[in-house]
Formats: structure tokens, sequence, C-alpha cells
């Protein structure tokens, strides 16, 4: 009975380690959404508007 009993134990290990290993590899796609529509336009705005200012200020000068 032990014997029978460590192998149902080992394949239930092995298993469940299985089931983690696939529940870590979709992670990263469903980390993609949140990080489009959050992150990057946050980031978006830090990068690009500053210099987007610097051009609109520059144009109003030249209207002027």
């Amino acid at each position: 009975i032990a014997s029978v009993l460590r192998t149902q134990a080992a394949q239930l290990r092995i298993k469940r380690r299985q089931a983690i290993e696939a529940k870590a590899q979709q992670t990263p796609v469903k980390i993609v959404f949140p990080l489009v529509l959050c992150v990057l336009p946050a980031l978006f705005v830090v990068i690009v508007g500053p210099g987007a200012i610097q051009i609109f200020n520059s144009f109003i000068n030249l209207q002027s």
C-alpha cells in the first residue's frame, strides 16, 4: 500500500507542478492588455508631452 501511495503522491505533485507552470505561461498574455491600456499612454504623455508643448509654443510664437 505504501508504494502505491508514494506513486500516487508523486503523480499528483507532477500534475500540480504542470498546472502551475501552465498558469505561469499564461500570465504575460494577461498582462499585455493592462499594460497597453494604462501604462503606455501615461508613458507616452510623459515622454512626448514636453516636446509637443514646445512645438506648440513655437508655432504660436511664429504666428504672432
